[in-house]
C-alpha cells in the first residue's frame, strides 16, 4: 500500500513538471504519455473498487437504496429526487487505464519495456485487467441498463459517439471476457504485490474473484433467461469462487490522510455524521437475535439500538436527534478496510443456484456456510450454530420460502459491502420488502438510475436510440434482467 504514496507523488510530479522544460515540450500531450507506467495505472484502477461499496459520503445511494442507512442531519437523498448517475469518470480513468495496460501488453513494441513489465507477467496483467474491467461494467450496466461498451474508449480512433449496447449483449460479452481471462491467468507467472493493492499478486485469489463475478452475473438471469444463467453459473462454479474470508475483495486504507477511509474523514475529521444504520436493518437484526447487530452498530446512550426510519420527513428528524445507534467504529477508523465482495455473498449465491437445480450441491450446506462465513468475518463463529437453529433462520419451508431466507441472509451479510449487489438482489427477489419513506413522493425504490446529462449530451443520437429500445430514461424503467414485480 505504500505504492499509493508513490502513485500520488508520481501524478503530482507529472502535473507539476508538465509546464517545465524546453519550448518543444509544449507540444506533448500530458494525457497520452509516450511511456505510460502500467504499474501506476493498475493501482489507480484498483482505487475505484471502494466506490461500489460507498458511492460517496454525501450521497451513498447504493447503501440507501437497499435501506442499510438512514439520513441523520437532513432528508435529501432518501427521497429519490436525485436519481441521475454520472459514469463518465469510469470511462476516462479506470476503464481507460485498464484498456491501455492491455494494449501495452499485446503490442510487441511495448510489452517488454520496463514501464510495462514492472507490473508482472503479460498474461496476468491482461487477465487481471479484463477481470476488473468486467467488474466495473457489470455494475454500470446493472445501474443504468444500456451503455457504450463495444464502441467505448475509441476516441483515439476517431469515434467520439459510441453506440449504446443492450445489457443482454454486455452480459454475454462480459461472461466471455471473464471466462477467457480465467484461462489466461498463470499461477506460475507474476503480478506485482506492490502495485496489486487488492490481492498482493496472489493469482489464485484473482481467479476466485473472476469466477465469483461470473456467478454474480449469472444468478441475475434467473427470471429473464434461466437456461443461459444455469449454463454460465455451472461453468463458473466449476472454476471455483470465493470460499474463505482471506479471499474477499476489499480495499485497504492507510492511517494517513493521503489514503484514508472516507467515513473517517466524514465522521471524525469533519464531524458530520450524515448517515447511520437504518431502523429497517437494525430492527431485522433484533428480530432475528442476530449477533452481527453489535458488529454493525454501536447503541445510543441508553444502550438501545434505535434506528432512524428510512426516508422520514424533515419535520420528524428532530425526534431522533442524539437517540440513534451509530456506525460501529470498525467502519470509520482511518485505516478501516472497505469490503466489496465477501465469500458469504458468493456462498449464498451458490445456495440459491443449488436450490434452483443449477449446480449439483447441497443448498442447505451452502446456506449455512454462507452465514458462517459472514459470522466469521466479524469474529462471531461461536454463535453461528445457535443462530442457524432458530426456526426463522433454519433452512425449512417451500422452495420460494427458502429462496427468501437465502436472499434475506445475503441482505443482512452485505451491510456496508457492495450496495449495487444488494440493490440488484432486491430488484430481482423483492427481499426484504422495501418501500419509500413518508418523506418521498416516489411510489417505489428506483428500479434503475437515470443517465447523467454530461454523459450523453455530445452523443444524443445514440442516447435517443437507447431510450427508444430500453424505455423512458426514468427510474421506473427496469434493466433487462429485472422482470419480476416488486410489491
Amino acid at each position: 500500500m505504500n505504492k499509493i504514496k508513490s502513485l500520488t507523488c508520481a501524478l503530482t510530479c507529472a502535473i507539476t513538471l508538465s509546464g517545465c522544460g524546453d519550448f518543444g515540450d509544449t507540444n506533448i500531450d500530458p494525457n497520452n504519455p509516450s511511456q505510460p507506467n502500467a504499474s501506476f495505472m493498475f493501482t489507480y484502477a484498483c482505487k475505484t473498487m471502494p466506490n461500489f461499496t460507498l458511492t460517496g459520503t454525501y450521497n451513498p445511494w447504493n447503501q440507501l437504496y437497499p435501506q442499510y442507512l438512514s439520513e441523520r442531519k437532513t432528508i435529501q437523498h432518501s427521497t429519490f429526487l436525485q436519481s441521475n448517475y454520472g459514469i463518465g469518470t469510469f470511462y476516462t480513468e479506470p476503464l481507460r487505464n485498464l484498456k491501455t495496460i492491455i494494449k501495452l501488453n499485446t503490442d510487441e513494441t511495448t510489452r517488454n519495456e520496463s514501464y510495462v513489465v514492472s507490473l508482472g507477467s503479460s498474461e496476468n496483467q491482461i487477465a487481471a485487467c479484463r477481470t476488473l474491467r468486467a467488474f466495473i461494467y457489470m455494475h454500470l450496466t446493472d445501474a443504468l441498463g444500456m451503455l457504450p461498451y463495444s464502441e467505448a474508449l475509441k476516441g483515439d480512433d476517431g469515434n467520439f459517439t459510441p453506440k449504446y449496447d443492450t445489457q443482454e449483449f454486455i452480459y454475454t460479452d462480459l461472461d466471455k471476457e471473464l471466462a477467457e481471462a480465467y484461462s489466461q491467468f498463470n499461477e506460475n507467472g507474476t503480478l506485482s504485490k506492490d502495485y496489486d493493492i487488492l490481492y498482493n499478486g496472489n493469482i489464485s485469489y484473482w481467479k476466485k474473484l473472476n469466477a465469483s463475478i461470473r456467478m454474480m452475473m449469472a444468478i441475475k438471469l434467473s427470471d429473464v433467461a434461466p437456461d443461459t444463467g444455469k449454463e454460465r453459473f455451472s461453468r463458473a462454479y466449476a472454476d471455483g469462487g470465493m470460499t474463505d474470508n482471506t479471499e474477499r475483495l476489499e480495499y485497504k486504507y492507510l492511517a494517513e490522510s493521503a489514503n484514508e477511509n472516507p467515513l473517517y474523514n466524514n465522521i471524525v475529521v469533519q464531524g458530520r455524521e450524515d448517515f447511520a444504520p437504518s431502523k429497517t436493518l437494525l430492527d431485522q437484526l433484533i428480530a432475528y437475535k442476530d449477533p452481527r447487530l453489535e458488529a454493525y452498530a454501536d447503541p445510543n446512550s441508553e444502550g438501545e439500538y434505535e434506528g432512524i426510519p428510512f426516508g422520514i420527513t424533515i419535520s420528524e428528524l428532530p425526534n431522533y436527534t442524539n437517540t440513534t445507534a451509530i456506525f460501529d467504529e470498525r467502519y470509520y477508523k482511518q485505516n478501516s478496510p472497505m469490503v466489496i465482495i465477501s465469500p458469504s455473498h458468493i456462498l449464498l449465491i451458490q445456495a440459491e443456484a443449488a436450490l434452483r437445480g443449477w449446480i449439483s450441491a447441497d443448498a442447505e450446506k451452502l446456506y449455512q456456510k454462507g452465514i458462517a462465513a459472514s459470522f466469521n468475518q466479524y469474529g462471531l463463529s461461536d454463535k453461528t450454530d445457535e443462530y442457524i437453529a432458530q426456526p426463522q433462520i433454519a433452512f425449512t419451508g417451500s422452495t420460494s420460502e427458502k429462496i427468501e431466507k437465502i436472499a434475506m441472509q445475503r441482505w443482512l451479510a452485505n451491510f456496508m459491502q457492495d450496495g449495487f449487489e444488494a440493490w440488484s438482489d432486491w430488484r430481482r427477489l423483492n427481499v426484504p420488502k422495501l418501500k419509500p419513506g413518508p418523506g418521498s413522493t416516489a411510489l417505489h425504490i428506483p428500479y434503475r438510475k437515470v443517465y447523467d446529462t454530461p454523459d450523453f449530451n455530445s452523443n444524443k443520437d445514440n442516447y435517443d436510440i437507447a431510450i427508444a429500445l430500453q424505455g423512458p430514461d426514468t427510474d421506473d424503467t427496469r434493466v433487462w434482467w429485472d422482470v419480476a414485480p416488486n410489491n
